[in-house]
Order: C-alpha cells, then sequence, then structure tokens
C-alpha cells in the first residue's frame, strides 16, 4: 500500500516536473543559439568572399589592358585629350620688363607684341580683349589706353605673330589680357595672355605744351593772311612721326580746327591747323615732347602777314569775296550777248529791251554783290563751310543779312568786319 501511494507521488513531484522543463529549455536554446551562430558565419563569410572578388577585380583589370593594350591607350589619350583641351599656347612677346623701365609718357603710342602657336590643325576663331576697352571705359572715368591698330595674325616659321599698338591716356596703364579663340575639327579652345600693368608721366600741365609727343615732328608750311581788324587767319601743315598729331591744339587759341587734307597715322602724321589768330600777338609759340630726347622742343610762327597765299579753296572760305555772285554774273553777261546779238541781227525790240533789263541786273549785282538772307534764331556763324567747323559766334536774333557767296548749304556773311558762314538750315531760305 505504502509503495503504490510513493511511485505517483515520486513520478508527478513537482521537482522532476521542473528538471524536465529545464532540459527542454536547455536543449531549445542550444538549437537556437548554434542556428544563429551559423546563420551569422553565413554572413560573415559572404561578406569575406565579396570583399575577395572586388580585390580579385584589379588584377583581372591590369590583365584585361595589357591584353587589350592598344585600345586603352587610345582610350587613354582620348581622356586626357579631353581633359586638357589644349591645342594653342599664346604669349606676350614683348620683354613687358625692359618696357615697365622705360619712361613712357600720356599720349604716346606703345606697341605690343604676341605670339600664338597652334596644335592639332587648329584654327583662329576670333580674339578679343578682357575685359573689353569698352567695357573699361564704362567702369572709369576714362579708358588707360586707346587701341590705335588692331595686330593681324601672321605666321612665321611655326608661330603666328600680331602688333597691337596703344595710346597711352592715363598716368596709370592697365592693358587687358587678349584672349584667343581657336578650333579644330574635334575641340574648341582659348587661351588669354597676363594683363599689362606701366606707368606713364602726364605733360599736359606744361605752359605751352600743344599736346603732342612724338619721335619727330616740323612745320612743313605755314601761311597768313588778314581775317579782320583784329584777327590773321593761319593754316599751318604739321608733320610728325610716331606722333599722336590728332591731339595738336595751339595753346591759348580758341578758335582753331583741322583743315582739309589732314591725315592721322601711328607711323607718319600729316595735319593742316586752320586758326584764327589776335593780331595783337608778337607770334605763335608751342612746344612738343621729343620722345627720344626726353625733352620739350620749343616751335615759333611770326604773326605777321607774309606774300605766300592760300590755296584757292582755302581763300574763298576765308576772304569776303564770292565765287557764286561771279558765276552767276559771268552767266548773265553771256545770255545779255546772246541777246544783243539777237538785237543786232534783226533789229528786235524786244531783244533791245530784255539787253536793257539785263545789263540793269548786272549792274546791279556787281555793285550791290549781295543776296539777302535772314537767319532764324541762334543761328550760328562758322569759321568754314562745314558741319564740325569751328563756331566764331551765335546770332541770337533773326538778323537780315547779305551773303558775299553761297556754297553748298552755306551762305558766306560779313557781320562787323567779321567774315563767317551760316548753314541753309539757319536761315529763311529752305
Amino acid at each position: 500500500m505504502a509503495s503504490y501511494i510513493h511511485a505517483p507521488f515520486i513520478q508527478h513531484s513537482p521537482i522532476k516536473i521542473f528538471l524536465q522543463l529545464y532540459r527542454i529549455i536547455t536543449i531549445g536554446l542550444s538549437i537556437a543559439i548554434k542556428h544563429i551562430m551559423i546563420y551569422l558565419y553565413c554572413i560573415v563569410f559572404l561578406c569575406c568572399m565579396q570583399q575577395l572578388h572586388a580585390i580579385d577585380e584589379i588584377p583581372n583589370a591590369i590583365a584585361n589592358s595589357v591584353l587589350n593594350n592598344d585600345e586603352n591607350e587610345e582610350a587613354l589619350d582620348i581622356t586626357e585629350q579631353a581633359q586638357q583641351a589644349k591645342i594653342l599656347n599664346v604669349t606676350t612677346l614683348t620683354d613687358i620688363a625692359n618696357l615697365s623701365e622705360q619712361t613712357l609718357y600720356v599720349g604716346q603710342y606703345i606697341s605690343i607684341t604676341y605670339r600664338l602657336v597652334l596644335l592639332d590643325e587648329a584654327r583662329i576663331v576670333y580674339t578679343e580683349f578682357n575685359p573689353s576697352l569698352e567695357q573699361q571705359n564704362s567702369q572709369a572715368s576714362m579708358q588707360s589706353v586707346q587701341l590705335i591698330k588692331e595686330g593681324q595674325w601672321e605666321k612665321e616659321d611655326d608661330y603666328y605673330i600680331a602688333t597691337y599698338t596703344f595710346k597711352i591716356m592715363q598716368p596709370e596703364i592697365n592693358i587687358p589680357s587678349l584672349v584667343v579663340h581657336v578650333q579644330n575639327n574635334y575641340l574648341q579652345d582659348s587661351m588669354q595672355t597676363e594683363p599689362i600693368a606701366l606707368h606713364a608721366q602726364s605733360l599736359h600741365a606744361i605752359k605751352g605744351y600743344c599736346g603732342v609727343v612724338a619721335h619727330s615732328f616740323k612745320i612743313v608750311d605755314y601761311t597768313l593772311e588778314s581775317y579782320d581788324d583784329n584777327n590773321n587767319m593761319i593754316l599751318i601743315e604739321l608733320e610728325g612721326n610716331g606722333s599722336n598729331l590728332e591731339d595738336f591744339k595751339l595753346p591759348n587759341i580758341k578758335d582753331q580746327e583741322f583743315g582739309q587734307g589732314t591725315k592721322f597715322g601711328d607711323e607718319l602724321a600729316r595735319v593742316n591747323v586752320l586758326a584764327r589768330i589776335p593780331k595783337e600777338l608778337n607770334s605763335i609759340d608751342f612746344s612738343y615732347f621729343d620722345i627720344n630726347k626726353h625733352e620739350f622742343v620749343s616751335l615759333s610762327i611770326p604773326n605777321t602777314i607774309n606774300m605766300a597765299a592760300f590755296d584757292d579753296e582755302i581763300k574763298e572760305d576765308l576772304n569776303p569775296k564770292s565765287s557764286f555772285l561771279r558765276f552767276t554774273n559771268i552767266l548773265l553777261l553771256v545770255i545779255l550777248g546772246i541777246f544783243l546779238l539777237f538785237t543786232l541781227i534783226k533789229r528786235s525790240y524786244f531783244g533791245a529791251i530784255v539787253s536793257c533789263l539785263l545789263l540793269g541786273v548786272i549792274v546791279y549785282r556787281i555793285f550791290a554783290n549781295t543776296y539777302s538772307i535772314k537767319t532764324l534764331p541762334n543761328a550760328r556763324v562758322l569759321i568754314q563751310p562745314t558741319h564740325n567747323s569751328t563756331e566764331l559766334f551765335v546770332i541770337t536774333n533773326p538778323t537780315k543779312l547779305e551773303a558775299i557767296d553761297k556754297k553748298n548749304d552755306y551762305y558766306k556773311v560779313n557781320i562787323d568786319s567779321k567774315v563767317g558762314w551760316i548753314s541753309r538750315n539757319d536761315t529763311n531760305k529752305r
């Protein structure tokens, strides 16, 4: 009886049940941990294999490059060419260091030479300055240099050479970078030079300076004639080599201008200067600056009437005589002669009447020698019959005048012993 009761008690005791549960849990955890470790080992193995595979690609690429050496070299050349893309080389050939040591002057011309090398059958598309001279002018009160002559690229051996001529406008000189744009059948490319900074001296404060710097400068000829009671009119022919003759101006002379035949240039220049000179001056004095000697050279013209005469065209512009009226008078005389012959041959009263009328008109024109015009308000009286001529004075109120000559669209008038020209647009003769 006792043994019967004890066996079930031992078999189903809590301790045995606990031991069985502990065993089951331990076995399960062991299996789970084993599977997790296997899974982790698999992941680590796959990662290691991937890295080994990536490292293994390097010798494969090297092997492929060895096997396909020609193709790889061609691809490498194309890549380098695309990255560098240089099919030109442009440099400043002028020795800038030596130029900066020289004494330069405002108004002087300087030349800068550039050298260009073209590669792979490249050709020049266009050139420009960076920044452009126009942009430089808009950013500053006045540009430091003015381009006088643009260079043309000329081939010399394996190079192209171009020389640009600049005029110095300001003491602080800044020549922008020259940019050259080229292209061939495959590429477009550009390259620019370094900007050039120089310094110049200004001479405008010197008394009597005419504004010209030159390698050589001279007075070729001059002609002086009386203009009115207080003034003479002078025509001066000047010649300069390597000079800025376009800046020439007689000191302390208000009315002056360049006449016909003027020719500017960076090498040889010739100008004709027409000016009205007060008779009270004993001489016309001015000076220019000689670049070679680095000194001022004084020139003088006596303000006395000489025997030389102006050209006929200049004399007609300055003197109070009428080529227009002279021509019309000759025409009237010819017509008068025709009617006189008609009267004598035909004994015609009509011819005699017309001849008398023509004779009266001719006599009136010879003695009167006038042509009536009326100016508009603020009419300008000019030295010469050209739109850009120097202005003598302005007639404020409408005034009736007698023209002594007519040329193109201008009337010559004599006002208070002063001879000048008035445009037809400033008169009632429309």
